[in-house]
């Protein structure tokens, strides 16, 4: 998904009262960046543009990395800034006392990366680190058990059923965070077909079909996440 052009604004660090701002001209044009610290959560707004197919926020820890965190969002009247509000836990380093904000313009918005993209922000919020989940892959293989995830790391896993029964490891043995992954990098490559509705409370995967090419038989994906609950420390 390329960008046409970009904005950035510089965060030195989290606390009180921070704020910062920033411009840049594009010919007749003079479109603004802003950015405000609420205590909990940043706020952002794009203004001066107005046919745009949306602004993606993007965030790095050192100016080299840059990652997607959340697309703006516009109001229903024309002229109306791009705005956004995102949690420090949400960011792709969540907390982060340093680190460095741009938007990118984009003609066109992918609804599903969007969607992605709100999921991943809402799980990223949640702040679960030590979590057992029940994981149900159904595709020529059938597996359904439990991985349990301690302080961010897979700790171990439990197999319920496996057709044909010599499979112990789960087909995808992965993090919540692991598992957003996968299907980023399925959408990146172009996949014929990616369906994915996410848990309204927490953003996590809930049910997955990813057939990444016609032209292979076989190599669907078909998974969900039967439950989900944190563990005691």
């Amino acid at each position: 998904m390329s960008y046409q052009r970009a904005l950035g604004v510089l965060l030195l660090a989290v606390g009180a009262g921070i704020s910062a701002f920033g411009t840049k001209s594009f010919g007749a044009e003079k479109i603004s960046l802003s950015m405000d610290w609420t205590g909990t959560a940043f706020s952002f707004e794009v203004s001066g543009q107005k046919d745009v197919g949306g602004w993606l926020l993007q965030f790095s820890e050192d100016g080299t990395s840059w990652e997607d965190t959340l697309f703006l969002e516009r109001g229903g009247v024309p002229g109306d800034p791009w705005q956004l509000e995102v949690e420090a836990a949400a960011l792709p380093v969540p907390h982060a006392r340093r680190g460095l904000f741009r938007v990118l313009e984009h003609a066109e918005v992918d609804p599903f990366y969007r969607d992605y993209l709100a999921a991943r922000s809402l799980w990223r919020a949640s702040g679960f680190s030590s979590y057992r989940y029940e994981f149900r892959w159904s595709t020529m293989i059938f597996w359904v058990g439990t991985v349990d995830v301690v302080d961010g790391e897979l700790s171990s896993y439990e197999r319920v059923v496996a057709i044909p029964e010599f499979f112990e490891e789960p087909p995808l043995y992965r993090t919540i965070d692991g598992l957003f992954d996968e299907i980023g990098d399925a959408w990146r490559g172009g996949p014929a077909s990616i369906e994915v509705t996410w848990d309204p409370n927490y953003g996590y995967p809930r049910t997955v079909a990813i057939d990444r090419s016609l032209l292979i038989a076989d190599e669907e994906q078909y998974w969900s996440i039967e439950s989900f609950g944190a563990l005691s420390p």
